[in-house]
């Protein structure tokens, strides 16, 4: 399991403007990736969710070309384990927690996509880089909802899972839907951050939904 201390440095791309084509946003990627694999020293792994998405983007292309190109279906030892700096484009749950622990030790950048996983908590909780602002101070977590953030993370070693663990996540948050501060895209994005697996964002996901239900 990565956690937000093994990252060292951390970028993405939002997917907040319709206006913004995916070769635009895929080369602020690239330039930031090629920037910390020189930097390193390292030789830079794209991961992707599916192989062939590359070709269709002249940034991703060429750097699949000169860097090692990986997915979570493909064989971990394909790409090895903090190797050098990580670029996941356009990542779901699993993608992305494949590329967090690649990352380990170095880099990692990352291409949002609103139909993909939600990545403002992940950027919020890590302090990532907005490659479309890269001037703007990264926006942090309210420190309310990053110390319940933390306290998720503790109960979720079995992946919300067992009874105690769901049992408690549930408290947490009654408590934050209590607050007004229940934000499920910004949360699961969070503890995605602190190295949480996908099956443990898919579970704390479905018990905010249920929240919501009642």
């Amino acid at each position: 399991m990565a956690d937000t201390s093994s990252i060292l440095r951390a970028a993405w791309v939002p997917d907040d403007d319709p206006e913004r084509d995916w070769a635009v946003a895929a080369g602020l990627a690239v330039d930031w990736i090629r920037q910390e694999c020189a930097e390193q020293g390292a030789t830079g792994v794209l991961v992707l969710n599916a192989f062939g998405v590359e070709q269709q983007i002249p940034a991703l292309r060429r750097f699949a070309a000169e860097h090692t190109i990986t997915t979570p279906r493909a064989s971990r030892e394909r790409a090895g384990r903090g190797t050098g700096p990580v670029f996941a484009y356009v990542p779901d749950a699993k993608s992305l927690d494949f590329a967090m622990n690649l990352a380990r030790a170095s880099s990692l950048v990352v291409v949002e996509s609103a139909h993909g996983f939600p990545l403002k908590g992940w950027a919020r909780q890590l302090g990532a880089v907005d490659l479309t602002r890269p001037d703007a101070q990264p926006e942090a977590l309210p420190p309310e909802l990053a110390a319940a953030v933390d306290r998720l993370d503790f109960y979720g070693n079995n992946g919300f899972g067992d009874r105690f663990g769901k049992q408690q996540a549930q408290r947490i948050l009654q408590d934050l839907r209590g607050k007004g501060i229940l934000e499920r895209e910004v949360i699961l994005g969070a503890l995605a951050a602190r190295g949480a697996s996908d099956r443990s964002v898919r579970n704390l996901g479905q018990l905010i939904d249920q929240l919501h239900r009642r």
